[in-house]
């Protein structure tokens, strides 16, 4: 008759979790880590768990009392850093102008990133059961990676959407409660100024790093910035030099922001390794893949081939790309591209929505009361819409990752190793979660199942043996 404990143990050997995620090392312990955050996050205040529109205000995600922005310098920042945005300084609020002060529905992110009652368009399918709302920290250990006490390890993460901010690790012993109050009490430091962009194909490209210790939580523990910059107005990509849609116009150029790749505007913020060439395609708003935008958009205008066409005749004329004329703000476009999305958000009721479907793709969303692009049903990540990257799909293989040297915990012990990114362009906190053993004992081995299971087993081999 088997003990349950080991009955339990090779449960868990033989189901280990699996997924892509933010975090990709350590392993995540959740299932489909990508999709493991909150919404409605704001400085100072809980995150709603609800709200995902473009331009949030503090009412907005219930924050009645929000903190003081405490990053104001240009360098730290990566989003509307100078506040030439035509709507102002509406960012002000975000999780990253005060690093650390947002308070997260879960140290280990929910479910979906909405609270289970939210009434969410783009609600993610898990495939394993996983459902809206729950919590990250209450899931069962994954594969435990294992350091020794005070060493330098690697932890990594990836992009698919950059709504810029910047990160920090943090552990939580577990023989404590995993609160954010004791990841905030256990951040790792960063081994060393630099940060390592991994390329699939083994190319490798070192970078300094942009490290901020003054304004954040736990105080005087850096974060760090995000490396790569998104294109210079409020949407980060797909910019223009009118206000057809205030979240694309450009920001006012002072003359040193020059036009990069696909960004025809400038960039966010200046980054080195831009200037010096070291990663020409290292920028950016839909990043998952890097520097294939711009070849795939060579004739394209904003993103969109239609663009070209500044009149009805030539628009109506090219079929090619379902090319159509908008009277309304004078612009060709193609349904299929994010020009096309403002067609249908300017629709205010289903009948009209309605009407404009088999033209435009539009569709009624009866729970919101909105009307929406139906292809950013099943969007790539070249199709989201609004900020908030609605609709990205995650990739089975990633062609890039950024890679940080950590100093290890110097206490022997179990812990949850959290990666947190604050935001700047979004309302949102991002938290990924895996498992750490810290132990002189073993060097380098990863093993499936909380290392309370190795010590069960062991305990019964020398039990058996005896």
């Amino acid at each position: 008759r088997r003990h349950p404990a080991i009955v339990a143990a090779l449960l868990l050997l033989a189901h280990p979790s699996e997924g892509h995620g933010v975090m990709m090392e350590p392993e995540p312990r959740q299932p489909e880590p990508l999709y493991w955050y909150q919404v409605g996050c704001m400085i100072g205040c809980t995150c709603s768990g609800n709200g995902k529109e473009s331009y949030p205000s503090p009412a907005s995600v219930s924050c009645t009392q929000p903190g003081v922005p405490m990053l104001t310098k240009a360098s730290e920042l990566t989003w509307n850093a100078q506040g030439k945005s035509s709507m102002g300084e509406w960012n002000k609020y975000m999780p990253w102008r005060a690093p650390g002060t947002a308070k997260p529905l879960d140290s280990c992110g929910i479910a979906s990133g909405f609270s289970p009652d939210a009434a969410v368009q783009y609600a993610h399918s898990f495939t394993s059961g996983i459902k809206q709302g729950m919590k990250g920290t209450e899931l069962p250990a994954g594969k435990v990676t294992v350091w020794k006490p005070d060493s330098v390890v690697k932890a990594s993460y990836r992009l698919v959407v950059n709504h810029g901010g910047g990160y920090q690790y943090r552990v939580c012993p577990k023989t404590e409660s995993p609160t954010e109050s004791c990841f905030h009490a256990n951040p790792l430091a960063f081994a060393n100024g630099k940060t390592t962009v991994v390329y699939s194909t083994g190319n490798t490209i070192l970078l300094n790093a942009v490290d901020v210790t003054e304004g954040v939580q736990p105080a005087g523990h850096a974060w760090r910035r995000l490396p790569i910059p998104a294109c210079n107005c409020d949407f980060g990509t797909s910019c223009q030099n009118n206000t057809i849609n205030g979240s694309t116009a450009a920001y006012t150029a002072d003359g040193s922001n020059k036009a990069h790749g696909h960004c025809t505007f400038g960039l966010q913020f200046q980054a080195q390794h831009i200037s010096d060439g070291s990663w020409a395609d290292g920028y950016g708003y839909y990043v998952s893949t890097l520097g294939t935008e711009e070849k795939n958009k060579a004739t394209a205008i904003n993103g969109d081939p239609c663009g070209n066409h500044k009149d009805k005749t030539t628009c109506d004329s090219s079929s090619k790309n379902a090319c159509t004329w908008y009277a309304a703000k004078t612009l060709c476009y193609s349904p299929k591209t994010t020009a096309g999305v403002g067609v249908c958000k300017d629709i205010k009721d289903e009948t009209a929505c309605g009407a404009a479907s088999a033209k435009s793709g539009c569709k009624w969303h009866s729970q919101k009361q909105v009307c929406y692009p139906e292809q950013d049903e099943k969007a790539d990540t070249s199709k989201v819409t609004g900020f908030a990257g609605t609709g990205t799909k995650d990739a089975e293989l990633h062609q890039w990752w950024v890679e940080d040297e950590l100093r290890a915990p110097s206490k022997l012990g179990d812990y949850i190793l959290q990666w947190r990114w604050d935001n700047e362009q979004t309302p949102q906190v991002w938290t990924t979660c895996a498992d750490i053993l810290v132990t002189n004992a073993v060097s380098g081995a990863m093993f499936a199942g909380a290392s309370l299971i190795l010590h069960v087993l062991l305990v019964v081999a020398a039990a058996v043996a005896w």
